[in-house]
């Protein structure tokens, strides 16, 4: 997919293009910088502890995020593993304010991608591990102690993964990412939102259905499926990781 901006940094000054849209805002480390409609080029300082920035590009009915890390990797080579069917479940969110309120979620396909739901458009996507890693540091890692049902929930996950990219080749913009509550969770093709994935995934890949106590299946609701659950095992939690509202 073609990019929608451009980054370029020199030294403290980082310059963003956008490429289709005069109207973008920008985030460092998940806190709101500004937002621009006037100029299609813009720059600004960023301090040397800086270590991502999040851009939203508004085009047409469509909202773009894309993320942009200006550290290495040395903070994330620490000793963990990942395997198919793990679950991340984060509290933390790109826009700082929602933290504790909006969290995030992504399912593990292999040691180093997940398969999510990021917002925006393309609604499914297929990243790194690590990028999940950098921009959702407070998070929990959960694995299915049935290895049988970690391969089959991503065997169903790729397999939706590369239908909804044939969609889009086709021009079919089906599901599309949103939180609308009058959306049927078991939909597969008219919504999606991240934590709605792991649970279609879960219920359609491996015949394993995650309760829902209200209409939207939020990652708090995850969480607190998986955070007691004999089905499944905690390999790791941040430790500031919390929900502050039941969702």
């Amino acid at each position: 997919m073609n990019r929608f901006m451009n980054v370029l940094k020199k030294g403290n000054q980082v310059y963003v293009e956008a490429m289709y849209s005069t109207c973008f805002k920008i985030y460092k480390d998940r806190q709101f910088l500004m937002v621009t409609d006037q100029n299609r080029i813009i720059s600004f300082e960023v301090e040397d502890y800086v270590k991502s920035i999040t851009i939203l590009g508004y085009y047409n009915d469509l909202i773009v995020r894309e993320d942009y890390f200006l550290s290495d990797d040395r903070e994330l080579d620490r000793d963990r593993d990942f395997r198919p069917g793990d679950i991340l479940v984060a509290s933390d969110n790109v826009k700082k304010e929602l933290s504790g309120y909006m969290g995030h979620s992504a399912l593990v396909v292999n040691e180093k991608e997940v398969v999510e739901a990021v917002g925006g458009h393309p609604a499914i996507t297929k990243d790194p591990i690590k990028d999940f890693l950098r921009k959702h540091p407070i998070h929990a890692q959960f694995r299915p102690k049935n290895k049988e049902v970690g391969e089959k929930v991503t065997e169903f996950a790729l397999q939706y993964y590369e239908k909804y990219q044939e969609n889009l080749d086709q021009g079919i913009k089906k599901p599309i990412f949103s939180f609308q509550l009058s959306q049927n969770l078991d939909d597969l093709w008219e919504f999606t939102y991240c934590s709605k994935l792991i649970w279609l995934c879960y219920h359609y890949g491996a015949g394993y259905t995650f309760e829902n106590d209200d209409l939207w299946f939020s990652p708090e609701d995850l969480y607190h499926n998986l955070i007691d659950n004999e089905a499944f095992e905690l390999v790791y939690r941040h430790p500031d990781l919390q929900f502050l509202i039941d969702t």
